[in-house]
């Protein structure tokens, strides 16, 4: 929600009706390996992730999922954009990040252990 202060409030896993993450990368993690392959396009459309290339990082960098990025040519964009997708030889590896993520969400649902958030003295009033 967007305060007096013009501070924004994040409540949940969800701002302005889009997730976040953990859940966001669980979300597409879960795109890549059922539909397939993700543009940032596609992204921002079916799941709200405006900065996939973020997602994509994190996958990679703190989950080490092994991410294929292919250049593709799309109407709209002066340069090629990547298309991400998981390679065959990686899936299994990417299916058990994804139990995980979805263990640690349930677990965290289940017992109320959610990190507590700073409250900014604005919002507070």
């Amino acid at each position: 929600m967007i305060t007096t202060s013009g501070l924004i409030e994040q409540r949940g896993n969800s701002y302005n009706g889009y997730i976040t993450a953990p859940t966001l990368i669980a979300s597409v993690l879960t795109h890549l390996l059922v539909d397939g392959s993700l543009n940032k396009y596609e992204a921002a459309r079916k799941l709200g992730d405006w900065s996939l290339h973020s997602t994509i990082s994190s996958l990679a960098n703190t989950y080490g999922v092994t991410i294929k990025r292919v250049p593709e040519k799309v109407p709209h964009a002066s340069q090629p954009i990547a298309r991400y997708s998981i390679t065959e030889s990686h899936r299994r590896h990417a299916r058990a990040v994804l139990v995980k993520l979805e263990q640690r969400k349930n677990s965290r649902r289940m017992s109320g252990n959610r990190k507590p958030r700073k409250r900014s003295s604005t919002l507070e009033s």
